[in-house]
């Protein structure tokens, strides 16, 4: 069960850190200690698993909207996350490439083959990486084997009309709503601390509907 304390304590880790510490922040939490060698896509499968566990668990609702700049215009679009949603499962866990008469045989990435400057292409077999062509034609082999790898959600521009792929991160996705709901929880620390003299640990302990009934009679 993921609580309240275990929820800010994450909030705490994860603040000041990038969008890769975070996912790995995020992944540990999923998946345990191995979660750095899981491929992505899986990775994104069991992060998505933990935002269901941590929204019941903290009787939360699922933040389903948010926002995006289409390319063309400019404009500000609202979107609404399907709520039936889950990333898809991976068809392979390593994917052969034809290239100029060589078969190259890849391994799906995951979080460790990322560095400094982004993923480490050698890490996922020796290949000729340094050729557009093949680069283009393995990265194209690698999400039809796992399509979690680069998940796009379609949508019209409502003032330009233009089609867009908007791309969609899971573990970013779940971050913002830990942040909203570590926002909302220390707001509700506060105020019954103020109200009761009751001390984090007190708080943190009652059931979210027994806050709640507290809340209730504390003027905002």
């Amino acid at each position: 069960m993921l609580d309240g304390d275990a929820l800010l304590d994450l909030y705490q880790r994860g603040r000041a850190g990038d969008a890769l510490g975070r996912a790995a922040l995020l992944g540990r939490a999923a998946a345990g200690a191995g979660a750095e060698t899981l491929p992505l896509g899986e990775l994104d499968r069991r992060i998505w698993a933990l935002r269901t566990r941590l929204l019941a668990d903290m009787a939360r609702p699922a933040a389903d909207e948010a926002v995006c700049t289409c390319p063309a215009c400019g404009a500000r679009l609202e979107f609404t996350l399907p709520a039936d949603f889950v990333p898809p499962p991976a068809v392979a866990q390593t994917v052969a490439v034809e290239w100029r008469g060589k078969t190259h045989l890849l391994r799906l990435p995951c979080l460790a083959d990322f560095g400094p400057q982004g993923l480490r292409l050698q890490a996922l077999g020796t290949a000729p990486w340094h050729d557009p062509g093949f680069a283009a034609l393995a990265a194209e082999a690698l999400q039809a084997a796992d399509p979690a790898l680069g998940l796009t959600l379609a949508m019209d521009c409502p003032e330009c009309g233009a089609a867009l792929d908007e791309g969609f991160d899971p573990a970013a996705w779940l971050w913002a709503e830990i942040e909203d709901m570590a926002r909302g929880l220390l707001d509700e620390v506060v105020r019954l601390a103020r109200a009761f003299g009751w001390s984090e640990r007190e708080i943190l302990a009652m059931p979210p509907a027994r806050r709640a009934l507290y809340l209730a009679e504390v003027a905002p």
